[in-house]
């Protein structure tokens, strides 16, 4: 029988150290990623959100709203970080591209998401109310104007849109899904009353997204006349998600009825002023901080349901959950939710598929 003797490598030497040198230089250069992880639900009905010139009444238990901390835009992420954050079960990671848009700054971000924030809190405050029974009236606001489209320097932040193709619209989704019957390059009429009271109407070629569909390039807010002040503050939070639960907060906060019932509630969710609730981002990282804080009631965005088909082995890496994870896709659903009796048989993502 012929003796085994050790193979010698035939890589040289200084093939060898330029190797290794690459392989610990991609431990520590700058990586394309970001970080999530769960971040702390906020109870809104302490003292986040404000009500003066009306009834206000008591309310019990938590309503939370639920967040996802993600390292900034600018943050120094190495291969070592992202290494640890994937072999955590609590963290995901994502290619950068995927929560920031190329180009995007630390700064620019947190604008972005305050204003949203912003924006959220305006279309709670009138899905609230307008599910409460108030009449309100509303303006279309130019809160930003794209300046890779034909409406930069043609249309204004601070216009107030009056009409588009001659037809008046309640909110941006409207004249949205106006345009879906529209291509890039069509022409739309868009008329708007300037700061100086002076009427403008232009014709504006329509850009289009990567998809492919038709835009203005204008971002649009509601400005309500409310007929009393509502304010909310919350620290540490930005982005839109946490409408739905604004808009709950507020409601329980103006009826006698108490919908919480001293529960430990939360959720996330878009809401639009008529009280659609959308999707959002890092659901996965939400419902398990909702989960180490011991919700019971968990409410998602119906669209984000295909998200959690591994829901069960989500909960299952965290411990023992009896946390109810709820779909809605309206306000008045998860207001139904919350009347039930807490013995109730609750709609789940499984029972809507």
């Amino acid at each position: 029988m012929r003796s085994l003797l050790p193979v010698r490598s035939h890589i040289p030497g200084p093939t060898k150290l330029l190797l290794a040198i690459l392989i610990f230089a991609a431990f520590f250069i700058k990586s394309p990623y970001v970080i999530l992880a769960p971040g702390d639900p906020q109870n809104i009905l302490s003292s986040a959100i404000k009500i003066s010139g009306t009834n206000v009444y008591p309310t019990t238990g938590k309503l939370s709203v639920t967040s996802v901390m993600v390292t900034d835009p600018d943050s120094y992420m190495t291969g070592f970080d992202v290494l640890y954050a994937w072999l955590s079960k609590d963290q995901a990671v994502l290619p950068r591209v995927d929560i920031y848009p190329e180009g995007e700054s630390t700064e620019e971000s947190m604008r972005i998401g305050a204003q949203e924030m912003a924006d959220s809190q305006i279309n709670a405050t009138a899905a609230a109310l307008k599910y409460l029974g108030y009449e309100l009236t509303s303006k279309l606001i130019i809160g930003q104007v794209n300046k890779q489209t034909n409406a930069y320097q043609v249309l204004k932040v601070g216009d107030e849109v009056l009409t588009v193709d001659n037809v008046k619209y309640a909110s941006q989704v409207e004249i949205a899904k106006a345009l879906d019957k529209k291509k890039p390059g069509q022409y739309v009429s868009v008329k708007v009353l300037r700061s100086n009271s002076q009427i403008i109407e232009k014709q504006i070629k329509l850009s289009a997204r990567d998809d492919g569909s038709a835009f203005i390039g204008i971002g649009i807010r509601n400005e309500f006349d409310f007929p009393f002040e509502v304010e909310i503050k919350l620290k540490e939070t930005a982005g839109p998600s946490g409408g739905l639960i604004f808009a709950l907060g507020i409601i329980d906060k103006l009826t006698v009825q108490d919908l919480v019932r001293s529960r430990n509630i939360a959720g996330t969710g878009t809401i639009s002023t008529d009280g659609q609730v959308g999707p959002i981002g890092g659901i996965a990282e939400k419902i398990i901080g909702a989960e180490k804080a011991g919700v019971q009631i968990f409410f998602t965005p119906v669209e984000n349901c295909s998200d959690l088909v591994n829901v069960d082995q989500i909960l299952k890496n965290q411990g023992p959950s009896g946390m109810k994870i709820v779909p809605v896709a309206t306000l008045s659903e998860a207001v139904s939710i919350l009347n039930k009796p807490n013995n109730s048989q609750f709609p789940s993502c499984k029972s809507i598929a």
